[in-house]
């Protein structure tokens, strides 16, 4: 065998990069600061619906504004705001606290970027510490502090302070370092361990925006779907990122594929897919989470058998009765992440089964019951008053027994918000919807509904198809009440009774 023949039967050994772990400050990089582009824009809104401690989703909103010289936080900022970040954790590991300035040198920064050398990265360096100064954040809800354990509706900066190398020090000296202060939210939550642990190795090889944009977000989700795949809305995702939605399947999949095929080739995604939704009318990704994303430290406890099992005792019951109605067992945990932890699901549920039944005793067939669960869900379907619950018969048995007074008072309230809330809904239809307005609302919502489900509504009575129709303008109503959830609700009915 000659030399060349025994090169080619060597077996040279796989190298795989170790994992780099960088903690960054966790509101931050959620609330979407830095764009996905590099145009010039000067504001951004951003709007999401975010988790508190207690489990309750909140719907947030961050309006990002800048100077116009400057322009708003771009991907090659988050770059060095993730190296920034290195710098800060090891003063943290030196000093067993951060505080600031927080020191480091454009040198170091160039060469932890992995950079070439260049005198025009100091320039860039200048910009972005100028920019995360300028930057501000109008919070409603969006920010958290990890001291109060609650989030903020409050204006912030992210930077307070730069001193920059060469610029003159209190003492008369020259600054031979970039010297950066921490706002008091930023030092705080950082010191609480309010942190999102990243794979700053991974990151680095990374080249294109959007992939970028969704490294730090991937580690979100897939914590919270307890390391299942996730679904996002196609719309809401572009929100999310600042890039344009398309409105041709074709075009968004051209757009986004280099990107998630960068986070695959990393090990961030095993698999992706952009489809359409059931109605049709939109498109929702489809994420699957990569071996390397699923072995950083955080993922250990919802990987981890026991510890899944003791987060899955937490998903709502009703998550199981989708599943035993054919929804996919993904599906049903996806919808638990995306519905308000207030909405009235299992209600839900209950009238689907009764209007799939009416369609089968008309000798009609849904072809698609799983599909009709969903539907009722993502859309909110107001059940009628008059619909006998499980949760209301419930309330009417612990009525009778006193041994449940307890159980009854809660349930009771439960049923006194309901028609609280029903109340301010007839009261906006009363006002804003005489009859010749409700009824040609109610045509519009009936061919929603025939658009979205023709096989139910070709089979039903017109009756039922206008009490359906009458139950999607309601919830529609619903939507645009700034009504109290029931927590607060609660609270404020039961101070009126003291008073």
């Amino acid at each position: 065998m000659n030399e060349a023949q025994n090169d080619a039967q060597t077996i040279l050994p796989v190298v795989v990069e170790e994992i780099d772990v960088v903690r960054v400050e966790k509101s931050l990089h959620s609330l979407g600061f830095f764009a996905s582009t590099a145009n010039r824009e000067i504001s951004r809104t951003i709007v999401q619906i975010l988790r508190r401690p207690d489990g309750q989703r909140i719907h947030a909103k961050a309006v990002i504004e800048g100077i116009p010289s400057l322009g708003l936080p771009t991907t090659a900022d988050r770059d060095k705001y993730m190296a920034f970040m290195k710098f800060a954790q090891d003063q943290m590991e030196l000093q067993g606290r951060l505080s600031n300035p927080i020191h480091f040198s454009g040198a170091d920064m160039i060469k932890l970027l992995r950079l070439r050398k260049g005198g025009f990265h100091y320039d860039e360096i200048n910009d972005w510490c100028k920019r995360m100064v300028a930057t501000t954040i109008m919070s409603e809800s969006s920010i958290f502090m990890a001291d109060r354990r609650q989030y903020a509706t409050d204006t912030f900066h992210v930077f307070d302070r730069v001193v920059l190398v060469g610029e003159e020090l209190h003492d008369g000296t020259r600054s031979e370092f970039y010297r950066v202060h921490l706002s008091q939210w930023q030092l705080t939550n950082l010191n609480q361990g309010y942190l999102l642990p990243l794979d700053f190795n991974a990151y680095l090889k990374l080249k294109r925006d959007i992939a970028k944009a969704l490294f730090g977000h991937l580690s979100v989700w897939f914590y919270a779907s307890r390391g299942q795949s996730v679904e996002k809305k196609y719309p809401d995702l572009c929100q999310l990122l600042n890039v344009r939605a398309y409105p041709h399947l074709s075009k968004a999949r051209a757009v986004l594929e280099p990107s998630l095929e960068e986070l695959v080739k990393i090990g961030y995604l095993s698999s992706w897919e952009l489809i359409r939704t059931s109605r049709g009318a939109d498109f929702k990704l489809m994420l699957s989470p990569g071996k390397r994303l699923l072995s950083l430290p955080n993922f250990s406890s919802v990987v981890n058998p026991e510890a899944r099992a003791a987060l899955e005792a937490r998903l709502p019951g009703w998550v199981g009765e989708l599943v035993e109605r054919g929804v996919a067992d993904r599906k049903a945990r996806q919808l638990a992440l995306d519905i308000p932890d207030d909405q009235a699901v299992s209600d839900q549920i209950e009238y689907a089964d009764y209007l799939i039944q009416q369609d089968r005793r008309a000798r009609g067939k849904i072809s698609n019951p799983a599909g009709f669960f969903i539907w009722a869900i993502e859309n909110n379907l107001s059940v009628p008053t008059e619909f006998e619950t499980s949760r209301k018969r419930r309330l009417r048995e612990a009525q009778r027994q006193a041994d449940g007074e307890q159980r009854a008072k809660a349930l009771q309230l439960e049923s006194d918000y309901d028609e609280f809330c029903q109340r301010q809904i007839q009261k906006e239809i009363e006002s804003h919807y005489p009859a010749d307005l409700l009824e040609s609302a109610l045509r519009d919502h009936m061919k929603a509904i025939k658009r979205e489900q023709p096989e139910w509504f070709g089979r039903v009575p017109e009756i039922m198809r206008r009490e359906v129709a009458l139950g999607r303008l309601k919830s529609a109503i619903l939507d645009d009440l700034d009504l109290p959830g029931f927590e607060r609700w609660a609270k404020l009915n039961q101070q009126q009774k003291l008073f």
